[in-house]
């Protein structure tokens, strides 16, 4: 069966941002000699990586609590963080795909993602699910209706 990761995108107001966040880190990395590699680090690794890698799992971003985006999960190998700790990088491939907005609770680090769990992807064109402005969400959760 196959599993996919979700994952918070702290500081991130949008997918927009996330890709551009994502381009930096990127261009990081290549001007330090690394290549156009996009990596996240996390401190534990996956137990069940080889579902990961072998189902074409992919990487579902949570962004101000929905899940908005995924992204293909292309390798998991052991890292090092700058200060010398061991860490878990995972890489990912470049391309952002839209999903279907599901609503997701905060949790620190990362989550397994079962396949019935996940949002489905936007057909090619479509538009995303917009958030309402903040105020007018923040009355909708006093009413109860979201």
């Amino acid at each position: 069966m196959s599993v996919h990761l979700v994952k918070l995108a702290v500081g991130i107001e949008s997918i927009d941002h996330l890709r551009e966040r994502q381009k930096q880190r990127i261009a990081d990395r290549k001007a330090a000699g690394d290549g156009p590699v996009l990596r996240i680090l996390t401190r534990n690794t996956p137990r069940r990586d080889d579902e990961l890698l072998a189902d074409d799992g992919s990487l579902y971003w949570v962004i101000k609590g929905r899940i908005l985006v995924r992204q293909k999960i292309i390798a998991i190998e052991p890292a090092t963080a700058a200060d010398g700790t061991p860490r878990c990088a995972i890489h990912l491939d470049h391309k952002l795909v839209r999903v279907h907005s599901k609503r997701s609770r905060p949790f620190q680090g990362w989550r397994y993602l079962e396949l019935e769990n996940a949002p489905s992807d936007l057909p090619s064109g479509a538009v995303a699910e917009q958030e309402p402005p903040p105020e007018m969400a923040a009355e909708l959760r006093e009413l109860g209706l979201i």
